[in-house]
């Protein structure tokens, strides 16, 4: 009884020493991390048949399950953010060690350790994500979600190798300490780091626009399954109701109505097929004339993917291309994808514009690697 009464006597007495004092708990790298990977396995794991089912199950229970799905989704994506903010902001600290223009030492062993340990957890990223694409069945209704976890694989290779660069580097700048220190007092250094720095911000980028497209992509199947809703049911007309055809009047074929019943509005739909380049004037943009071209899209649910092949020239001849397409379906003319290459590994973003006179218009907007360049051409359907 007496230690439970000393205890506020306590408080009170340290309470003068402790008001000007500052507690601050700083955020762990580990804890986001694992919470990322939690948030992960629950979407993952949650509902693995929603792509196969979306067309076929009961309308009401579907929509719960897209928006089930889609905060699940969202709240990975929250968790990942929050995860590459902590890698930022403990770069920038680190970078803030660089600050004097003529410090007497640039602090190697500090760096190194720092980038060892960014190693380690991308190695522990790399390997979580190996076992979860081994989870995930064979079949085109879980093709978005392998394909965004194959392009979160290939950043993170993308960033293995950065930092193993870095490394290497900060062991020939170990070696020649003094001639660095007397040249360029640290300066060079600093300038790693920012590359460093530009890399991770960059991937926290990307990270805030794959939020987005997961969210139009749970709200497409969303409107697949309103648009189902309202299609008409088959069978709902009797035969006695039916009206008759006017006389003189064609009737339309079975086939014809029923593209027009369940075609979307716009011209998506155009997109899919094979498209090819066919050389011409004013059919390209970018370092050179493509020697080849070859785009295949089709449409599965609500995803629009397929594959694009090329030869495309660079300043050091002419390089092979293969690259993976996927993205949410929509209604129009014109489309994002996310693209991702396995040699070598990277990823971007591409658009399509389908022109009135039905010619192609396709640009790679985005490219995180110069083997792949960026460009435009124009093809034409096979």
């Amino acid at each position: 009884m007496r230690t439970w009464k000393t205890i506020p006597i306590l408080l009170a007495a340290l309470a003068p020493f402790l008001a000007g004092q500052n507690v601050t708990l700083a955020p762990d790298i580990g804890v986001a991390q694992a919470e990322y990977h939690d948030a992960m396995e629950a979407w993952l794991n949650n509902d693995r048949d929603l792509e196969k089912d979306l067309l076929t199950g009961e309308k009401e229970q579907m929509r719960r399950r897209v928006r089930k799905a889609a905060a699940l989704r969202d709240e990975v994506m929250v968790k990942k953010q929050a995860y590459l903010d902590l890698i930022v902001q403990r770069l920038k600290e680190t970078r803030s060690h660089l600050a004097p223009a003529n410090a007497s030492e640039i602090p190697v062993s500090d760096f190194r350790k720092d980038l060892e340990a960014q190693q380690a957890r991308m190695l522990s990223d790399q390997e979580r994500l190996n076992d979860l694409l081994k989870e995930i069945p064979e079949g085109d209704e879980y093709f978005m979600v392998r394909r965004a976890l194959e392009a979160e694989r290939s950043s993170l290779i993308n960033l293995q190798n950065t930092v193993a660069l870095r490394i290497h580097a900060l062991d020939n700048l170990d070696k020649s300490q003094d001639a660095i220190r007397g040249a360029s007092g640290g300066e060079t250094e600093a300038q790693k780091l920012d590359e460093i720095l530009k890399v991770w911000d960059e991937e926290r980028a990307a990270a805030t626009r794959q939020r987005s497209t997961w969210a139009g992509l749970y709200k497409t199947m969303e409107q697949a399954i309103d648009d189902r809703a309202g299609a008409p049911k088959k069978g709902a007309g009797s035969k006695g109701n039916a009206q008759k055809p006017a006389p003189g009047s064609r009737k339309q074929p079975a086939t014809a109505a029923a593209t027009t019943a369940t075609a979307p509005a716009g011209n998506a739909i155009g997109l899919t097929g094979t498209w090819v380049y066919r050389s011409q004037p004013g059919a390209w943009s970018g370092y050179g004339e493509p020697e080849m071209v070859t785009l295949e899209l089709h449409r599965n649910g609500a995803i629009l993917g397929g594959t694009y092949t090329a030869r495309l020239p660079v300043r050091g001849g002419v390089n092979p291309v293969q690259l993976s397409l996927a993205g949410p379906w929509s209604a129009g003319s014109t489309v994002r994808l996310h693209w991702t290459s396995q040699t070598p590994v990277a990823e971007g973003e591409m658009e399509f514009k389908l022109a009135a006179d039905g010619r192609l218009f396709v640009e790679r907007i985005q490219s995180r690697d110069s083997y792949i360049p960026l460009g435009m051409e124009v093809l034409l359907r096979r």
